[in-house]
């Protein structure tokens, strides 16, 4: 196997006494992960060996969730650990560049310094001859997805990311790039990669799966925990994933965690963690929007996710209320709107213009430059009596993740941004970012199939009335200070998965916890009781740890002045790093590796940007395939680097589930997809598109009419096509649904009657 330069992503040294190339052995990557209810405590270790007669400097960079707290990092060397203690960034960065200096062993983990979902670990003097184990601990968060799956995601695979032109991003300034000439690093042979998982806790265990791993699931007879692991090694072109379905996943479910009474600050208290699905009600939709859907159509998106881009269109087209306004904005290497004016009311006439672009649009606009299109919406005010929302598709990645959110949230009180990122790789910096600084919600898609599933989550939440006014409070005995982590109150959307924390006193007993907000003129209250309160000790305080990882996204999202230092406070006292800390540790114990005075001891590497269109793109690590070339001619469609071998096929594993691979058929040939291309703007069908679509002539149809009129007994028959035909995708059709029956309504038709007999009709025929 012929394997590339690794530039910027993945493993990578540098030798100090040598000039020519140098391979580093990766012998092995190993993941445990246990899961508890909604939390993920995951441990990572990387074994390296050195097999040259000089120390190397390693570098590797590793994708991580960017709501992941990462906040244990130590390495094992000839019998010897270093534990590496949580630091202010530059001073943790000094005292790695002393003791490499010095010929010490020593190792630092951060932030990059331009994505929060991307983690620099660097292993300093790796001796002569020695293998070196990095251990790397974190804690997730897992939210339960529309379909009712508990999602575990382990990022193992990063996409190249794209940098406009005059980015700030494109100042690439890791305090390591000191020097020049010093030698890549590369891994020429396969190594081991393996995950391993235990699933435990209160839940009762219905099934474990996953769309990209064979795996092998042996659940208890109690249901109640279960051991996967994989029926063959893994892949390293896709993110590492597993789906968890609970017997009951929409209980309130609430944590109480024991604090560290010799602690300081957060980890000094105990810490409540709250599960929570509100239900707001469903008369709570509002034509009183101005929806913007922007799409990515770099060259990344083409193929089979473009397809479901169109698929998922047509479906937000239907969906929308008549009476509302909208827009479409298309990006790439450059941008274009719909309605270049500004967003027109939703009517027969600009449906049809949408459906026209709908129909034609393709991957064909080039690389990522997604900033520019979100400043050119913020240029335009909102719709005066119009809530604007804005919602997002796109699956690249880019590094201007800051100026991004900080450009959002500067607006999000007058435009939500809702955001879906999809495929493998994808940013969970930027998807999840631009929806927090949105007040919006965000969604990860890894099969293509499940895009418009998920899309349509997020338009129904864009929809609803917002819930706005939220207060969270707690009856406590004694009476006590109770503290929301973070402070901010939590952003309340329908039966989606709301996770908050809270700091409480140790002596105190909690007797409930009050949710409240106001929904239009109407008041909502959700209450937790204290039975729903379970009491647990977690020696790696967990909850704890999500907690401050969840309040340091929160402050740099707020763009608050002066709370750098409470940043770092909270970073220090928990672990926990942030773009301000770090984790450094140096080996004391062990003998200095001899260097040469003139050479300088830190890894560096000056980064080979390739231009195309006044853009940089940075490839990322693994083995280069064919046409895997980032020239100026195909930005942003090659294929991202990646380790290891080609993905197999799915073959049947005892105790493994199925991975399908059906793929996603275009509008024009999905049997859904044809029944929603032909509702009108108004939620109505005509009679001769319905009798095509059921295989009826329109003259019999029009035969069994029991409505008023034509149009309302064919919408009452696209309704039960819908039903027979297409129960399962409900989630995707529920809103043009919901415009049908008040159409039906505002007919003055008897809805209820003319639902049966469409029924009946339907049922007599195959």
């Amino acid at each position: 196997m012929t394997m590339s330069p690794l530039y910027g992503w993945g493993l990578w040294g540098t030798c100090l006494q040598e000039i020519e190339q140098k391979e580093v052995d990766l012998v092995s990557v190993k993941t445990h992960v246990e899961i508890r209810g909604f939390v993920a405590q995951v441990s990572s270790s990387l074994t390296y060996l050195n097999n040259y007669k000089d120390p190397l400097q390693v570098r590797y960079k590793v994708p991580v969730d960017e709501g992941a707290a990462v906040y244990k990092f130590e390495a094992h060397l000839d019998g010897r650990t270093i534990t590496a203690h949580c630091m202010e960034k530059k001073a943790a960065e000094k005292v790695y560049k002393d003791a490499v200096k010095a010929g010490q062993t020593a190792v630092l983990a951060r932030e990059d310094s331009n994505s929060s979902d991307v983690l620099n670990l660097l292993l300093g003097n790796l001796p002569p001859g020695t293998q070196a184990e990095l251990k790397l601990s974190l804690v997730m968060e897992l939210k339960v997805q529309t379909d009712g799956g508990v999602s575990f995601v382990l990022p193992t695979f990063l996409k190249p990311r794209y940098s406009p032109a005059n980015s700030p991003a494109n100042s690439f300034h890791d305090t390591e790039e000191i020097a020049k000439g010093q030698n890549i690093m590369f891994v020429r042979k396969q190594y081991a990669y393996e995950v391993k998982a235990r699933v435990v806790g209160a839940h009762r265990i219905a099934q474990i799966t996953s769309h990209s791993e064979l795996l092998s699931v042996d659940i208890s007879e109690d249901a109640l925990s279960a051991e996967v692991s994989q029926c063959r090694s893994s892949n390293y072109d896709r993110d590492w994933t597993m789906l968890i379905y609970y017997a009951d996943p929409y209980k309130t479910h609430v944590l109480r965690e024991t604090g560290d009474r010799s602690g300081v600050g957060l980890m000094k208290d105990d810490l409540l963690m709250v599960n929570l699905f509100p239900e707001v009600p469903a008369s709570s939709f509002s034509n009183k929007n101005e929806v913007i859907f922007v799409v990515d159509r770099s060259g990344s998106m083409q193929g089979e996710t473009m397809q479901s881009a169109r698929a998922t269109l047509l479906l937000f087209l239907k969906s929308l209320p008549v009476g509302c306004f909208f827009n479409i904005v298309s990006f790439g290497s450059s941008f274009s709107f719909l309605f270049p004016s500004g967003s027109e009311m939703y009517n027969e006439e600009t449906l049809a213009k949408a459906s026209a672009l709908q129909q034609n649009m393709q991957a064909d606009m080039g690389g990522t430059e997604i900033f520019q299109p979100f400043k050119a919406i913020y240029s335009q005010p909102p719709k005066a009596g119009y809530a604007r929302q804005i919602l997002l598709i796109s699956d690249g990645s880019v590094w201007n993740v800051d100026q991004m959110t900080e450009l959002v949230s500067r607006h999000a009180h007058e435009s939500r941004v809702f955001a879906v990122g999809i495929g493998h790789g994808a940013s969970t910096s930027l998807i999840r970012g631009v929806a927090r600084a949105g007040k919006g919600r965000s969604e990860m898609v890894f099969q293509q199939d499940k895009i418009q599933h998920k899309v349509m989550g997020l338009v129904t939440s864009m929809l609803q009335d917002s819930v706005h006014n939220v207060r969270v409070s707690c009856e406590v005995e004694p009476t006590s200070r109770v503290r929301l982590v973070p402070k901010v109150p939590p952003i309340i959307f329908g039966g989606q998965h709301l996770i908050l924390y809270a700091r409480i006193p140790a002596d105190t007993v909690v007797k409930s916890v009050n949710i409240q907000g106001s929904l239009s003129s109407k008041d909502l209250n959700f209450v937790v009781k204290d039975s729903d309160i379970k009491v647990v000790h977690d020696e790696e305080m967990s909850l704890h740890r999500l907690a401050a990882r969840a309040q340091i996204n929160q402050w740099q999202v707020d763009q608050e002045e002066d709370i750098s230092d409470d940043m770092i406070s909270l970073s220090l006292a928990t672990g926990v790093i942030s773009r301000l800390t770090a984790l450094v540790g140096v080996d004391h114990e062990g003998n200095a590796v001899a260097r040469e005075e003139k050479q300088d001891c830190m890894p560096h590497m000056m980064m080979k940007s390739r231009r195309c269109g006044g853009a940089r793109l940075r490839p990322m690590f693994g083995s280069q395939p064919k046409s895997a070339l980032f020239g100026c001619s195909q930005p942003e469609s090659a294929q991202a680097y990646q380790f290891g071998a080609s993905l197999g096929s799915a073959e049947a594993c005892r105790g493994s589930s199925k991975v399908s691979s059906d793929s996603v058929q275009p509008a024009d040939g999905d049997p859904l997809m044809a029944i929603v291309s032909k509702q009108r703007f108004d939620g109505s069908w005509l009679l001769e598109d319905v009798a095509e679509l059921c295989g009826v002539a329109c003259a019999v149809l029009g035969e069994r009419n029991p409505a008023k009129t034509e149009a309302a007994w064919a919408t009452a028959l696209a309704l039960a096509l819908l039903e027979k035909r297409h129960a399962e995708a409900r989630d995707q059709w529920s809103l043009l649904a919901t415009k049908a029956r008040a159409f039906l309504s505002g007919c003055q038709e008897d809805a209820q009657a003319l639902a049966e007999a469409a029924r009946a009709l339907l049922e007599a025929r195959p």
